[in-house]
This record gives C-alpha cells, sequence and structure tokens, in this order.
C-alpha cells in the first residue's frame, strides 16, 4: 500500500490537532504519498502547518450552510437508509438526539460525495483521524465497496457516550463493524467501546499517541526553594482549573504556578487568583502552540505538572510533560491512569476535594531531592518507553500499510 489519506478536523490549519503534526511526519516516512483532507467547512488557510514534502493538502469546498446540507440529504439514499436504521436508537434519547443524528448523517453523506467527486484512489487506505461523521462517511463507502480498505482512530470525545448532552454518539457500533479497523489511543478506550457495543476485541486495537523530546533525562542537582508547577489546559469548565486555584488556598508551601491556555473562563480565574496568599505567584501565558509549549519546558524547569479534568481520552499535554521528566498529579478518568500512577506522580479520584490536592502539593514540597527525582525519573522512563512518538508512529504506520492483509 502507496497511498495514504488521512480525514481531519482541521489540520494542517490552526487552532487544534498540534498532535496530528507528529504523527504525520512519522507516517509520511512510510508511504509515498498522503493526502490531508481537513472536513471543517472554515478555515484559516494563511497559517498552515509545515508538512513533508510528500504531503499534500486535498481542500473540499464543504458546505457552510445546514440547510443546503439537508437539501443534499434528500438526494442520498443509502445515507437516508442508514439514517433510518439508526434513528430508533436515537429516539431512546430524545428530539436532541434525533437532530444531533440528521446533521450527523448530512455531514457525513457531504464529506463521502466530496471524496468520490474528487476521485476515489482503489488502492489507497483512508484513515479518519476521529470517529466522527468523516469515519461514518468511509463507513459507507465501505459499505458499498466504493474503497477497499479504511480505518480511524478514536480518542475521547468521539468515543465516550457520558462527555454529551444527551449521551448518545451515532452509528457508533456500526462505524465500527464496517470500517476495516478501529484504533483507540488507550486500553481504556478499546474496553469501553467493546462492552457498550458487545464486538468483537479483533475490531478494535490499541496505537496510543507519541510526543517527541530529544532532551535526555537530567535529575536535579538541588531542590528547589519553591515548588514550581504547571498546568496546560483550554480554560473551560471541563478541565476545571478552579478546583486548582481553590487548592493553592491552603498549600503549606512557597508556589510559583504557571498555565498555559486560553478560554471562556479566564477572566472567573484571574479574579479568583486574586484571593491567593501571597506566598503563592501565577502566570497565565495564554495561548502557545506546541512548539512554543515544548520550548517552555525546554527553558523553565517545573517540578510537577497538574491535570483536575473531569473528562480525559489519554491527555497528550501528560505525555509531554513526562517527556521532561515533570511528574504529573491528576485524576482517574478516561486512560490517565495508564499513564500517572505513584511513581511516576499521583492520581487523584475524579471528585476529589481541593484539599487533598493541597495536601499532595505540601507533601511533595516536603520531599527531599533524591524522592523527587526517582518520581521524576518513572516519568520520563513511562514517556519513553510507551509514548515516544517515533516509536509509537513507526508501529502505527507498519500496523496501517498492514490493513489491506
Amino acid at each position: 500500500m502507496k497511498s495514504l489519506n488521512i480525514l481531519t478536523s482541521r489540520f494542517p490549519y490552526p487552532p487544534g490537532e498540534e498532535f496530528l503534526t507528529n504523527e504525520v511526519e512519522e507516517l509520511a516516512r512510510f508511504f509515498e504519498t498522503i493526502t490531508v483532507i481537513p472536513t471543517t467547512s472554515s478555515l484559516d488557510e494563511t497559517k498552515q502547518k509545515p508538512v513533508p514534502g510528500n504531503v499534500k493538502i486535498c481542500r473540499l469546498p464543504f458546505n457552510t450552510s445546514k440547510l443546503s446540507r439537508l437539501a443534499k440529504l434528500l438526494g442520498d439514499s443509502q445515507a437516508l437508509s442508514w439514517f433510518l436504521q439508526e434513528l430508533p436508537n436515537a429516539k431512546r434519547h430524545g428530539t436532541t438526539a434525533v437532530l444531533k443524528l440528521l446533521n450527523w448523517t448530512a455531514i457525513a453523506s457531504e464529506i463521502k460525495q466530496k471524496i468520490k467527486q474528487n476521485g476515489v484512489e482503489t488502492d489507497a487506505l483512508y484513515y479518519s483521524y476521529w470517529l466522527t461523521p468523516s469515519a461514518t462517511a468511509l463507513a459507507m463507502l465501505k459499505d458499498r465497496g466504493e474503497v477497499k480498505y479504511a480505518a480511524s482512530r478514536v480518542h475521547g470525545g468521539d468515543l465516550y457516550w457520558e462527555r454529551h448532552t444527551p449521551p448518545y454518539l451515532p452509528f457508533q457500533k456500526r462505524v465500527i463493524q464496517e470500517l476495516d479497523q478501529v484504533y483507540s489511543i488507550s486500553s481504556n478506550g478499546k474496553e469501553y467501546l467493546t462492552k457498550r457495543h458487545q464486538i468483537s476485541d479483533s475490531k478494535i486495537s490499541i496505537n496510543r499517541l507519541g510526543t517527541k523530546n530529544e532532551k535526555p533525562f537530567q535529575p536535579a542537582m538541588q531542590k528547589s526553594p519553591v515548588l514550581r508547577i504547571i498546568s496546560c489546559a483550554y480554560l473551560k469548565p471541563v478541565k476545571r482549573i478552579h478546583l486548582l486555584v481553590e487548592a493553592l488556598k491552603s498549600v503549606q508551601a512557597p508556589i510559583e504556578w504557571t498555565h498555559i491556555g486560553d478560554g471562556p473562563e479566564r477572566a472567573r480565574l484571574e479574579g479568583m487568583v486574586k484571593e491567593l496568599p501571597n506566598t503563592v505567584t501565577v502566570r497565565f501565558l495564554g495561548n502557545l502552540n506546541n512548539q512554543q509549549v515544548l520550548k517552555n519546558y525546554r527553558d523553565q524547569p517545573y517540578d510537577l505538572f497538574i491535570n483536575v479534568s473531569e473528562s480525559e481520552g489519554i491527555p497528550v499535554t501528560i505525555m509531554e510533560a513526562f517527556s521532561f521528566g515533570i511528574p504529573v498529579i491528576a485524576t482517574d478518568v478516561g486512560g490517565t491512569s495508564e499513564l500517572v500512577n505513584e511513581e511516576s506522580g499521583y492520581l487523584l479520584p475524579k471528585d476529589f476535594a481541593p484539599e487533598r490536592l493541597a495536601q499532595i502539593l505540601t507533601g511533595y514540597y516536603q520531599l527531599d531531592v533524591d524522592q523527587q527525582n526517582k518520581k521524576a525519573q518513572s516519568a520520563y522512563e513511562t514517556w519513553f518507553q510507551h509514548y515516544n512518538a517515533l516509536k509509537n508512529y513507526e508501529k502505527f504506520a507498519e500496523t496501517l500499510k498492514g490493513v489491506s492483509k
């Protein structure tokens, strides 16, 4: 198999999907040609991320009007048939779910039609980065025998029904059954899908994400007089950064807290920060691109990374922190426990009290430098063995090339 077609949401255009850069760079070494097909209708093409020379971008003219998209759905007998077969499942979750199914089907139908109009490469592998309408489009093409080989990754928001209101994701079981293979980024994800849909686990395999870092681990020579913590997240309610602020009120240690990321919660958090004791220093760095994030980790030493989200797939931000030997305090949600344990950091229950986080921060500050280095070394080794982009994406490329076998 020489050609790979990747359906993305926006990549290589911002914002989002920063971590796809590493994957595409590695996949490009294993395929003669890669075509990236972003499926979002409105994109800023002036800020394209760099891609290898054998990677081309195919911008398809998607509709920006929902009404136009729905009107075209009426002419797609296959998509309408899929809709009617899925409708009873949607009805069980109410009117909102039915409307979601209708919109999902219309988007999948349009993606399918645009791929056909652009010319289907018979012997190419079609790969959707998300188990969203783009994967549904590939499943429809596979159902009719219009593509030979089709696969998809599945992450978090496209995986766990409970993240949605109502808790419903259209076509999930059927898409998994139609595609050649679905690749979960975590063991937790695979277990979730096989249990929910009673699907043979041979249809779903685990292929982990990874990050790059060429800086070798260097243990600290002496303990920092200040506990330097870092968090990196879009500031929205699900990330629960306010719980970290609450915890900082009662930490018995001098703290320097740096946060990377912006969002609708920023103004509220900045107001909360004003109530922190003068032993806590706070820096909001705002949005940084992935290269700036990694440069920050290279240039600035940190003692702990904090993730208090109420829902995750398996966080790439934790992989990045581990690659720089930064232990992590994180909530036990999604696949996070596959990364973080008592050797590489601390796992909090999903519904933790801020006082518990404060106790952990205080306790870590009281450790001597050798004890802190031991956790830092474990964090780095976890990344190097299991979440190293060079290893994981080389393995994934070989797996993709083997789909036709």
